[in-house]
C-alpha cells in the first residue's frame, strides 16, 4: 500500500511540473511536391521580415512558373538555403 501511495504521489508531482515548462508552438510550412518544414512563429516571422527587406511584396505571392513567389522564398529561408547575412 505504501508503494502505491508513493508511486501516485510521484506521478502527480511529475504531471504538475511538466506543464510549467514553456513550449514554443510548432507550425509547418508546406509546399506542394517539396514537403513540409517544421518551424516556429518566430522563425517564420524572421524569414518574412527578411523577404520584405530583400524587396518582396504581397503581390509577389502568386503562383508562377519557376516558383518565384513569396511563399517559396520563405520556405527556402526556413530550410536554410538562403543566407541571411548583412553586407
Amino acid at each position: 500500500m505504501r508503494r502505491v501511495i508513493m508511486m501516485t504521489t510521484l506521478a502527480v508531482g511529475t504531471m504538475t511540473v511538466l506543464p510549467s515548462f514553456p513550449a514554443q508552438a510548432q507550425y509547418a510550412v508546406c509546399m506542394p511536391v517539396r514537403g513540409c518544414l517544421p518551424t516556429t512563429l518566430a522563425s517564420y516571422n524572421a524569414c518574412f521580415q527578411f523577404a520584405l527587406q530583400r524587396g518582396w511584396t504581397w503581390s509577389d505571392n502568386k503562383s508562377e512558373v519557376g516558383g518565384r513567389s513569396l511563399n517559396w522564398f520563405i520556405y527556402q529561408c526556413l530550410a536554410g538555403k538562403i543566407p541571411r547575412y548583412v553586407n
